[in-house]
């Protein structure tokens, strides 16, 4: 019974590390994250920002392009301090 309640805790504790590695995009952009919760947690105080990475562009929630282009979540302080622009907002 021991063994499998500590088998059980284990496959959490795996899964919940394997959930928040999830949670950022790849190591290419490591200031980007996939949901804007992840960003959030990264920076608490900071508005989170969609930031597209193909035109270094940062769009704010409502803009057309906020999610909906080559990119991820990131702190707004964050992406400027690697060179994106914006935030940008299209009629």
């Amino acid at each position: 019974m021991m063994q499998l309640v500590t088998s059980t805790l284990v496959l959490s504790l795996v899964s919940s590390v394997a959930l928040a590695e999830n949670a950022a995009t790849p190591t290419k952009h490591p200031f980007l994250f996939r949901t804007e919760l992840a960003a959030r947690h990264q920076c608490p105080d900071d508005r989170i920002v969609w930031a597209n990475t193909t035109s270094h562009t940062l769009h704010l929630r409502g803009d057309h392009h906020f999610a909906h282009t080559r990119g991820g979540f990131v702190c707004e302080s964050e992406a400027r301090a690697h060179g994106y622009r914006g935030p940008t907002t299209h009629a």
